[in-house]
């Protein structure tokens, strides 16, 4: 009998997902959220060793407990049969023992190595079966969009995306995600054209932000030198008395027109100074996106 999972993550598109159709069984992680109803809940990390600080691993435990109380099953690696009536361990072995350990670098990876493993089974005699056609995982609020966890992390979870539709499964997903992309492969990377326009980009914004964050530290030394002249100016609005000495030329000095000038001078550099923040603001933003999208892109 086909099946339908909605796997569920804490990502934005989470609210997406079909709680309203009991016929979709939900399958979520981490904290309970906006998830009104669950079939199973999954908490593979042993709780003592991902807290650092005092009294959060038991805090999580309260909380855990609590928003998975209405829920029928909760599964874990390190099992902590306090927490639940139903927890449900040793699952994840026979998964190691069907598809080994490489791909499985996140919690929706073994999520969605137990699905495959519950929808298209391997009999007893090593014959492998399709999934009942109509079978679909449909996943939400999970992007693994960016950075060095995220990359590590999709690459498996895209891996069972495959291995699930090369078994008939369904494999569904919402348009805003990264998991809908299909990356640019190695080295295939290196003619793309987009990849190839951004990689130059990027390389130009990251010069201009070098250079923005040179010129603001000139400037910061300019208004500092421009005030420590001005200070000394307004020291000396004293009368100075000037021997009389025909072989001496002494320039007129108007100490007021003096001051008037640094102070218009340390205005203008405190006009320049933050444009210039604002600039390489500007230029992070525009660094962080095409890093964003580069990663993106890549597998």
């Amino acid at each position: 009998m086909a099946r339908h999972i909605a796997m569920v993550g804490t990502a934005s598109s989470r609210i997406s997902a079909p709680y309203h159709n009991t016929n979709v069984e939900i399958w979520g992680v981490s904290d309970r959220g906006k998830a009104p109803r669950a079939d199973r809940w999954f908490e593979i990390h042993r709780i003592d060793g991902t807290f650092d600080k005092p009294g959060h691993a038991d805090s999580w435990r309260d909380e855990l407990k609590k928003f998975s109380a209405d829920i029928p099953a909760l599964y874990m690696i390190y099992p902590e049969p306090a927490l639940h009536p139903n927890v449900v361990s040793g699952w994840h072995e026979k998964l190691v023992d069907r598809f080994g350990t490489y791909l499985m670098t996140s919690t929706f990876a073994w999520m969605m190595a137990l699905a495959i493993e519950e929808m298209a089974p391997i009999d007893a005699d090593g014959t492998r079966r399709f999934a009942p056609a109509g079978s679909k995982i449909s996943i939400y609020g999970v992007d693994m969009e960016y950075g060095t966890e995220y990359r590590q992390q999709r690459q498996g979870f895209r891996s069972f995306i495959k291995v699930a539709e090369q078994l008939g499964i369904e494999v569904l997903r919402v348009t805003s995600g990264g998991l809908l992309y299909e990356p640019v492969p190695y080295p295939m990377w290196q003619d793309d054209p987009l990849l190839c326009k951004l990689e130059k980009r990027n390389k130009e914004a990251k010069e201009t932000l070098a250079a923005r964050q040179d010129a603001i530290r000139a400037t910061r030394e300019l208004i500092a030198s421009t005030r420590g002249s001005l200070a000394e100016v307004k020291l000396m609005q004293n009368p100075i008395t000037i021997p009389d000495d025909e072989d001496t030329v002494i320039p007129e000095y108007n100490p007021e027109d003096r001051i008037v000038q640094l102070e218009k001078q340390t205005a203008d550099l405190l006009v320049t100074s933050a444009q210039i923040s604002r600039d390489i603001v500007a230029w992070e933003a525009i660094d962080e996106e095409q890093n964003w999208l580069k990663d993106y892109l890549l597998p």
